[in-house]
């Protein structure tokens, strides 16, 4: 393979290192198509079909990718998220950059569930935590990292049929409660305490904050305002 410049950001770089070693990998919303090339060249897929749903950036990645002479092991390809994959084609998918209710959309609509995904919801957050569970994902590493004034959360999620159950017998989020904030935040890394969790927690704090600041004083009486006011104090408490 042609030695060629990889330059991901520090987002790309620590979703890179939760992607797991697998035959095919689609990257959707590959953009300049910097992490579908990552994965081949760190080995993390012997394969990579690299999709957007829109023309111009996939052209982009396309001369990216050709200019590191990769066109055996990427296939650029336009679609609407995985729906022109088909079955039996792909072991597991990277999402990024995108809301966690169109990923959800993305994850239902593909012609199959695959056998892990990577995803960094933007928001969405619990909603997406949920789903996966729900259609037997059991999330097993999540992660929180900064990046150009952001603070950026994902996790790798793998059917929980593939895993051993010796060596991975918890399963964290299989007697949470629905409308436990830690489906927000990631009860994984709520565990681990990163050295970003404060920083973390207190971002989300600031922005209920904000929303509370931004309301009436005819919503506050609301269901919305209490609920606001709750989720604060959940927070508050994980600090």
């Amino acid at each position: 393979m042609k030695r060629c410049t990889v330059k991901l950001t520090k987002r790309l770089q620590a979703i890179l290192d939760i992607v797991p070693q697998a035959g095919v990998i689609a990257d959707v919303g590959t953009d300049h198509g910097y992490l579908a090339v990552a994965m081949i060249k760190e080995k993390k897929a012997g394969r990579v079909i690299a999709i957007d749903v829109n023309a111009r950036p996939l052209e982009t990645a396309k001369r990216y990718i050709e200019s590191c002479q990769l066109t055996p092991y990427i296939e650029c390809r336009l679609s609407n998220g995985l729906q022109n994959t088909r079955v039996g084609e792909l072991t597991g998918a990277v999402i990024c950059g995108m809301g966690g209710f169109l990923m959800r959309d993305i994850i239902r609509e593909a012609p199959e569930l695959l056998d892990f995904y990577v995803v960094q919801p933007q928001n969405g957050q619990a909603e997406l935590r949920q789903y996966m569970v729900e259609e037997g994902y059991c999330i097993i590493k999540e992660i929180i990292m900064y990046d150009m004034g952001k603070l950026y959360q994902a996790w790798l999620a793998i059917k929980k049929d593939l895993l051993d159950p010796i060596s991975f017998d918890k399963d964290i989020y299989a007697n949470l409660p629905k409308d436990s904030i830690l489906w927000m935040v990631g009860a994984l890394v709520a565990e681990e305490r990163p050295l970003l969790w404060r920083q973390y927690i207190e971002n989300f704090i600031h922005q209920y904050q904000s929303v509370l600041e931004s309301m009436t004083i005819a919503l506050r009486r609301t269901n919305k305002f209490i609920k606001t006011q709750q989720c604060i104090k959940e927070l508050e408490e994980l600090l």
